[in-house]
């Protein structure tokens, strides 16, 4: 939360240690402490399990306890309603993914985010590419990643589903689909549909796997590939891009634009879902502090205006582009047609 312009002191130090329970947050999750105490446990029980150190165990689930992710009850913690729905392993809505992607970005670039600001992009990147140097990252957080997408749009994707217009569609391009959340919600509320997800090699492998577990790889095909680089295709009705363009400069989102309108058929739609600004550049906070979070983690990236974004539509040869606002969330969809 932002300091209000005549708080006092108290507040800028909450801000200060705003870092305390998200750390530990992360750390519950690395340690999968929540798949032990879906039953009552006492902390030397806890302690066991993990090969923590006794005291410290005991310290840290009254913390955690204390933050409202545990309930302790004497001397015996269990999950709080929240953690057992979202962090317990192998439960259909398990969210940790997302945790250790967030974990994750303070090691690729908060954590540096000083020199950031001095020299304008983070040291383990290359201004000339649009991802960063370690393009052979660990697998385990390239998965992190995908998935924590999914986490974070499998609540979004029946909304948006339910909020585009899909009239007369029947061959639709997820470009940047990651692990094909919209996907297959799209063709699940339109049973007209074949869809198409369009992603690098190792999110397409997770895209498949969750296109199998869900029954539709007969009506989901995969592409692999660098949108910039290669083709993405022909003859869609409708392309959605997804938070795509806040991770590239403007350069590369008019190429990404430019691509779709030459893939789309002849009144086809591009709908590009993202967290824009509003044209101060400093609301809503959720997307100026992303505005933040891709100058810290990638070389290029930013948080855009929807006018913006709205102005490189038109340029591209597209109608006026609706703004579409579906749910009170942070994200809204900018949807134009090609003439």
């Amino acid at each position: 939360m932002p300091v209000s312009a005549d708080g006092d002191f108290q507040e800028l130090m909450a801000m200060a240690r705003g870092f305390q329970p998200a750390k530990m947050l992360m750390t519950a999750v690395d340690l999968a402490v929540f798949d032990f105490l879906e039953e009552p446990r006492s902390a030397v029980e806890a302690a066991s399990w993990l090969k923590a150190n006794d005291r410290a165990a005991g310290i840290f689930l009254n913390g955690l306890a204390a933050l409202g992710l545990l309930v302790k009850e004497v001397d015996y913690f269990r999950n709080s309603a929240i953690s057992s729905r979202y962090l317990v392993r192998g439960k259909d809505d398990y969210r940790g993914a997302i945790i250790k992607h967030m974990e994750h970005t303070w090691d690729r670039g908060w954590h540096d985010l000083q020199n950031t600001v001095l020299v304008g992009r983070p040291a383990e990147t290359d201004p000339e590419k649009w991802v960063d140097t370690k393009s052979e990252r660990d697998e385990q957080d390239v998965r992190a990643f995908i998935c924590g997408m999914d986490a974070i749009a499998r609540d979004l994707a029946p909304k948006v589903a339910a909020a585009l217009d899909f009239k007369n569609v029947s061959r639709l391009l997820d470009l940047g689909g990651g692990p094909a959340t919209y996907a297959i919600a799209f063709v699940k509320a339109h049973p007209q549909l074949q869809a198409t997800v369009f992603d690098l090699p190792r999110p397409i492998t997770i895209a498949q796997e969750q296109v199998a577990k869900q029954g539709l790889s007969g009506r989901i095909a995969t592409l692999a590939g660098n949108f910039l680089e290669d083709d993405i295709g022909r003859g869609y009705d409708f392309i959605w891009v997804s938070q795509i363009l806040h991770s590239h400069d403007e350069k590369q989102c008019r190429l990404i634009i430019s691509k779709c309108v030459q893939a789309l058929n002849p009144g086809g739609a591009l709908a590009i879902q993202d967290f824009y600004l509003n044209p101060d550049g400093a609301s809503p906070m959720a997307a100026a502090m992303f505005g933040v979070h891709m100058l810290a983690v990638t070389p290029r990236g930013r948080a855009y205006t929807w006018g913006e974004v709205k102005e490189w539509l038109a340029e591209a040869g597209l109608s006026p582009a609706e703004h579409i606002r579906y749910d009170e969330g942070e994200a809204s969809i900018l949807a134009a047609k090609k003439k």
